[in-house]
Protein backbone atom coordinates (compact mmCIF):
# COMPACT_ATOMS: atom_id res chain seq x y z
CA UNK A 1 0.00 0.00 0.00
CA UNK A 2 1.35 3.39 -0.95
CA UNK A 3 1.86 5.82 1.99
CA UNK A 4 -0.65 8.64 2.40
CA UNK A 5 0.27 12.29 2.59
CA UNK A 6 -2.47 12.98 5.12
CA UNK A 7 -0.60 12.42 8.37
CA UNK A 8 -2.58 13.53 11.39
CA UNK A 9 -1.11 16.78 12.75
CA UNK A 10 -2.25 15.98 16.29
CA UNK A 11 -1.25 12.32 16.64
CA UNK A 12 2.18 11.23 15.43
CA UNK A 13 2.20 8.10 13.29
CA UNK A 14 -1.51 8.26 12.46
CA UNK A 15 -2.92 8.91 9.00
CA UNK A 16 -6.38 10.25 8.21
CA UNK A 17 -8.26 9.02 5.18
CA UNK A 18 -10.94 6.80 3.70
CA UNK A 19 -10.78 3.26 5.06
CA UNK A 20 -12.11 0.06 3.56
CA UNK A 21 -13.38 -2.23 6.30
CA UNK A 22 -14.73 -5.75 6.11
CA UNK A 23 -17.86 -5.24 8.14
CA UNK A 24 -19.06 -7.87 10.57
CA UNK A 25 -22.24 -7.89 12.61
CA UNK A 26 -20.70 -5.33 14.98
CA UNK A 27 -18.73 -2.31 13.84
CA UNK A 28 -16.03 -1.41 13.29
CA UNK A 29 -15.08 -4.67 11.55
CA UNK A 30 -11.66 -5.61 10.12
CA UNK A 31 -9.30 -3.05 8.60
CA UNK A 32 -8.50 -3.69 4.92
CA UNK A 33 -6.87 -0.50 3.58
CA UNK A 34 -6.77 3.29 3.78
CA UNK A 35 -6.90 5.77 0.91
CA UNK A 36 -6.46 9.50 0.47
CA UNK A 37 -9.57 9.80 -1.73
CA UNK A 38 -13.06 8.42 -1.14
CA UNK A 39 -13.40 7.32 -4.79
CA UNK A 40 -10.32 5.08 -4.48
CA UNK A 41 -11.68 3.48 -1.32
CA UNK A 42 -15.11 2.96 -2.89
CA UNK A 43 -13.55 1.29 -5.94
CA UNK A 44 -11.60 -1.12 -3.73
CA UNK A 45 -14.64 -1.91 -1.59
CA UNK A 46 -16.66 -2.73 -4.71
CA UNK A 47 -13.83 -4.87 -6.08
CA UNK A 48 -13.60 -6.85 -2.82
CA UNK A 49 -17.33 -7.48 -2.82
CA UNK A 50 -20.13 -7.84 -0.27
CA UNK A 51 -19.29 -7.00 3.31
CA UNK A 52 -16.77 -4.28 2.44
CA UNK A 53 -17.69 -0.68 3.23
CA UNK A 54 -16.01 2.72 3.24
CA UNK A 55 -15.61 4.89 6.34
CA UNK A 56 -13.62 8.02 7.09
CA UNK A 57 -11.20 7.71 9.99
CA UNK A 58 -7.65 7.40 11.31
CA UNK A 59 -5.21 4.49 11.09
CA UNK A 60 -1.94 3.77 12.92
CA UNK A 61 0.12 1.30 10.88
CA UNK A 62 2.64 0.48 13.60
CA UNK A 63 -0.06 -0.54 16.07
CA UNK A 64 -2.69 -1.72 13.61
CA UNK A 65 -5.27 0.45 15.35
CA UNK A 66 -7.97 2.42 13.60
CA UNK A 67 -10.83 4.72 14.54
CA UNK A 68 -13.91 5.55 12.50
CA UNK A 69 -14.97 9.21 12.56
Amino acid sequence: MEPLQTEDAVKTGWVTGWMVLRVKQDLPGDFVSIHEHAAEAQAEAQQRGPGHQVFHGRYHAAGGEFFVD
